[in-house]
């Protein structure tokens, strides 16, 4: 089933005219309606990526379900687009595994109209969709038409605000992060003067890509430790002693526009480089510990460090403290997310983020003269979206990094693969490409929203005679996206088809840096 329903659907209205565009510009995801025997199911998703071959595109339909059953992902590749959009696919014959095991012959339309709507097999840089006609003679009297209508997801819900620390700054914060200076509660005024516990600094992480960090720093005031603090939520500062939480802590809530970050994403783990130096120089000293925690939470108000029971609100944490290395040099932290098994149903809806110079409030070596200081540059969060391993039916399959290799020969029903994936959001989805004889397999995290990147790996079947003598051996090829070239690039290094191209500003080139399109 995870063939069928693969060029099933996709339709889309578009009414303007449309400007020539490039199978790059409309590869992405698209939240949209999915019509299906008259019936509109509103929130559907679905992705176009690069193709198996040159100039196609590869249709996603993750998780269909049918008659309330899940059949599956549909994956239709080597579907060609014009230069206005429109999408076309020579008649193909799928072998539907679910559905009474019937061949069914599937081709895209370019157009169909339903209810006083139009849904047009076409895509512009925001809009995608396909009609798709699927017909059986001997089992279905008409044949079914399936259409999917969408809007791009450009979301940049996935990822921290300026991560790196960049750009200018304002009120003495640079975007998306708040420090004392923007601290609300009952001794905010007394706080707000504690600018230089928060400062841009220009000394940067090893291969950093940009010209800045940010500098954090401890302070005793009246004889009272205050940590160094930032957030991508806002601080509250509600009491003069440095360790009651109830009064002094960061926070995300939804009504305070400015001071949160919305979130859709499930990230495997927070990332960030951290030169710690503590006040009295002695990274052995158990009281000198940094710390980081991240938070993903639902829809709710929450705050760090907690005086209250958040269990409904909390999805997921990251959490770690660090002590400085041995040369107060630059080190980098990678920290998994634990996920809360009760409140996987729930939606991610905010990320709060905090940095402090010791793990204990009030706590550290610190003095005004040697303060507890810790550089930070470039946090990220990491997607994981690569296959761990692979099955058909009972049978493994074994592979050696992107590649695999099935000695027999190819057919449409030559099984269902399932895949096991490294990321907590990752999914695969299978494109099953008669043409060349493979299976493509697509793996997608939910960063491919924001960031476009994906896997894809290749599985060849090998044609053998009856005796299992190959009569056509191949050398399995290596697929997939292995490095990142820029930060800016939506879709950044792939191999397709053998052939390696890297996209830099939406300008391709091959592997010897030679300009392709």
């Amino acid at each position: 089933m995870k063939k069928i329903f693969t060029t099933l659907f996709a339709g889309l209205m578009i009414s303007a005219q449309v400007m020539a565009v490039s199978i790059m510009d409309v590869c992405g995801k698209y939240d949209g309606t999915l019509l299906l025997d008259s019936e509109e199911y509103p929130g559907s998703e679905v992705y176009l990526l690069p193709g198996v071959t040159d100039n196609t595109l590869t249709f996603v339909l993750p998780d269909f379900k049918y008659m309330g059953v899940s059949l599956g992902s549909i994956v239709l590749p080597n579907i060609t687009m014009s230069e206005d959009g429109q999408f076309s696919i020579e008649e193909t014959t799928l072998y539907l595994q679910v559905l009474l095991n019937l061949r069914a012959t599937i081709n895209i339309l370019a157009s169909y109209e339903e209810g006083g709507k139009t849904y047009t097999s076409q895509a512009t840089a925001s809009q995608a969709g396909i009609v798709l006609e699927i017909a059986e003679p001997t089992t279905l009297p008409e044949p079914i038409i399936v259409c999917f209508a969408g809007d791009a997801v450009r979301s940049n819900n996935y990822a921290l605000p300026n991560g790196g620390f960049e750009g200018a700054w304002t009120n003495n914060e640079p975007a998306g992060w708040h420090s004392f200076v923007s601290a609300t509660g009952s001794f905010a005024d007394f706080v707000k003067n504690n600018a230089d516990q928060f400062k841009q600094s220009e000394l940067v992480r090893p291969g950093s890509e940009g010209a800045h960090s940010v500098l954090l720093s401890s302070k005793v005031m009246f004889g009272v430790k205050a940590n160094g603090n930032c957030t991508n939520g806002r601080i509250n500062a509600g009491s003069m002693s440095a360790d009651e939480a109830s009064a002094n802590y960061n926070f995300s809530d939804p009504d305070s526009v400015g001071f949160n970050t919305p979130f859709q994403g499930r990230p495997d783990s927070m990332v960030f480089w951290a030169k710690y130096i503590p006040g009295d120089r002695d990274a052995a000293n158990e009281a000198n510990q940094a710390r980081m925690s991240t938070i993903i939470t639902t829809n709710a108000r929450y705050q760090d460090p907690e005086a209250a029971d958040y269990s409904e609100v909390k999805l997921a944490q990251a959490a770690i403290n660090y002590p400085a290395t041995a040369s107060l040099g630059w080190q980098r932290i990678s920290v998994p997310f634990s996920y809360i098994t009760e409140n996987s149903d729930k939606e991610p809806a905010y990320i709060l983020t905090t940095f402090t110079t010791n793990k204990l409030q009030g706590g550290g070596t610190s003095t005004n003269a040697h303060p507890d200081s810790v550089f930070l540059d470039d946090v990220e969060l990491i997607y994981n979206n690569h296959l761990l391993s692979l099955t058909r039916g009972e049978e493994a399959i074994t592979f050696e990094g992107e590649s695999y290799k099935i000695n027999e020969t190819y057919c449409d029903s030559c099984g269902i693969f399932e895949g096991v994936e490294d990321g907590v959001s990752a999914q695969s989805f299978f494109a099953y490409d008669a043409l060349h004889k493979c299976v493509f397999v697509y793996v997608v995290a939910d960063d491919f929203a924001q960031f476009g990147k994906y896997n894809v790996y290749r599985i060849d079947f090998t044609d053998t005679d009856a005796e299992g003598t190959s009569l056509d051996p191949k050398e399995p090829e290596v697929q997939g996206i292995e490095e990142t070239i820029t930060r800016e690039a939506r879709f950044e290094k792939v191999l397709i088809n053998g052939q390696f191209l890297i996209r830099s500003n939406d300008a391709w080139y091959n592997a010897s840096g030679v300009r392709v399109k």
